[in-house]
Order: structure tokens, then sequence, then C-alpha cells
């Protein structure tokens, strides 16, 4: 029946990924028996129905006893997507920060050493400072009521089954491969701004070996506002974060996802809007290397693909926040 389907959605939704199957199975069939008990053959009545569900208890409370253990700093019902988006923020780091070492190391094989020192102080600064951020935004979240929409109505111990919210409509859930997928272009879009800006840039090959990087970005600019994409990257997060926090499409999630594109987009605009952000001597250097040897028809498309490249950035950013945008309100409004 619709209820005993929401009510076990209800109280999985606040357990562990892992352990949701089994205990829907579990629950499930635990229903059925006490069902069968009180009818004893006969049709089964919403009121028996609602009775059972009564009697097992709100479906925090429930989930409280499956995964027997109290509330923390940070409620059940964040403390799962919490963890992963800990699990999520560690990983992208990691990788981001892996992938600076070997091509920093390509780019300076002499300095072997100083790269692999670099490397673990880079990572345990990272994570910490992810691990500290998360946890705090995390706590805001739970200080602020910022819970998944299950719908549950425990105020004063008050409690019926007609407060269970309908399973969500597979067009409204978020996956969560959506929501992890723009937490790690989050991170790597702030670690490779901000340790790899200088070997950023088109490579140049000598006999199979890296010998010379030409920049795109220019790493004075980018120094100076750094602030303006630390805080695009934490936007990012925030917004994927809520994803995975409220699972589905709602008109609330939808707005919010509205004005923190509108933000980045904002942001991004004033990080672009004098071009200085890119590399001013890119050409100049790369046509010395064109002296050195590069086909001309390699330069030639660079040159061509550097110079709309500047402003297709733009565009495509911009493009690609006002489809999400749009496709949330849809999602939300979705019937």
């Amino acid at each position: 029946m619709e209820m005993i389907e929401r009510y076990i959605h209800a109280v999985t939704h606040e357990l562990p990924q892992s352990q949701r199957t089994d205990i829907a199975k579990e629950l499930r069939g635990l229903i059925e028996d006490m069902l069968g008990e009180r009818t004893h053959g006969r049709p089964i009545a919403d009121e028996d129905v609602e009775s059972i569900l009564l009697e097992l208890g709100p479906p925090r409370d429930l989930a409280d006893k499956y995964r027997g253990s109290k509330r923390y700093l940070i409620g059940p019902e964040l403390f799962h997507p919490y963890i992963t988006v800990l699990k999520i923020v560690f990983f992208a780091v990691l990788v981001a920060m892996t992938v600076v070492f070997i091509i920093e190391s390509m780019v300076e094989p002499g300095s072997v050493i100083e790269h692999i020192i670099g490397y673990f102080t880079s990572v345990i600064n990272a994570g910490m400072q992810a691990f500290v951020w998360v946890t705090i935004g995390f706590a805001i979240a739970q200080y602020k009521g910022v819970t998944p929409n299950v719908g549950i109505a425990e105020e004063n111990g008050k409690w019926t089954p007609s407060d269970l919210p309908p399973v969500p409509d597979q067009k409204k859930r978020i996956k969560r491969g959506e929501a992890i997928t723009g937490i790690v272009f989050s991170i790597l879009f702030l670690v490779f701004l901000y340790s790899s800006n200088h070997v950023f840039g088109v490579m140049m090959f000598e006999e199979g070996e890296l010998v010379n990087v030409i920049p795109f970005l220019n790493k004075e600019y980018i120094e100076q506002f750094f602030n303006i994409i630390y805080v695009i990257t934490v936007i990012g997060i925030l917004k994927e974060g809520l994803k995975l926090i409220i699972g589905k499409w709602t008109k609330k999630l939808a707005i919010y996802n509205l004005i923190l594109n509108a933000v980045t987009l904002i942001l991004v605009s004033f990080l672009f809007k004098d071009q200085a952000i890119w590399n001013p001597d890119f050409m100049q250097q790369l046509n010395q290397v064109s002296e050195a040897g590069l086909n001309q028809d390699t330069y030639e498309l660079i040159k061509t693909i550097w110079t709309q490249s500047k402003t297709w950035v733009v565009i495509v950013f911009a493009v690609a926040l006002i489809v999400d945008t749009v496709s949330g309100f849809y999602k939300a409004y979705l019937k």
C-alpha cells in the first residue's frame, strides 16, 4: 500500500545507502507480519495500516534504532551526506594534487624531492581545510534546519502516518553521480587554478620529453583575485551539497540553485571582464617557440583557438549555468 511505501522510504532515507535495501526488505516484512496478525485474513483497511505505523513510531526514531546511534553535532539526517561529501572532496583533492605533482615533476624533473615534499604538504593542508569547511557548512545547515525534505512532523511528539511524504518521483530525483561530479569538478577547478596555473597551458615536447609550458593564465592576476575563485568554488560545492542533502528537485531547491548560479555568473563575469586573467604574453611566447621549429599550421591553429577561446569560455560557462537553472525549475515544477 502507498502509505507503507512512504513510511519505508522515510525510514530508509535516514540510513546509509548500503543499508537501505536490506532494511527496507526487513521493514516491509515486519509490517506485513504485523498486519497479518492484526487482520487474521480479513481485507486490510487503511485504519489497520495507520495503526501499525503508529505502533512502529516516527520514522526518524525507527531509523535511529536501525542505525544503533543517536544524534551528534551533525544529525543523522545530514550525517550520511556529510560523510559522502567529505569522501568526495578528499578524493577530488587527492586526485587533483597528484595530477599537479606529476605535471610539475615532468616540467622540473630535477626538483623531484621538493615536489614530493610539496605534494604531501599540500594534500595535508588541503585535506584539513576541506574537513574544517565541510564540517562547518554542514553544522550551519543543521543549525538552520536544512535537512532532507521528508515531510515528517514530529513537533511536540505528534506524528501520524498521514504526515509521510510521497515517494519522490523518479523524474524529480537528483542522481548522486550528478552531484558528485559537480563537487569533483569544483575541487579540480580550484586546485588547478591555485596550484598549477603556471603549468596549465600548451606543453612543448622534444624527443618525447616535456621541455616547456606556455601557460594560458596570468599568474599575477589570478593571485590578486583568488578570493573570487575561492568563493566560486565554495558556491559550487554548496550547490551540489544541497542537491545531495535534499535528493530531489523542489521549488525551494530550484530557487537556491537560481540564486547560487546568478552569483556565480556575476563573479565569473567580473573575473573575465577585462581579459586580464589570460596570459598577455601567450602569443609572443608561442611565436618564439614557433621560430624554434613549431609547425606553421599548428601555430595558426593554436592562435585561432586562443583568440576565440577567450570569449567562448565565458559563453559556455554562462550557457551551462542557464541550462542548469532552467532544468532545475522544470524538474521542480514537473507534475
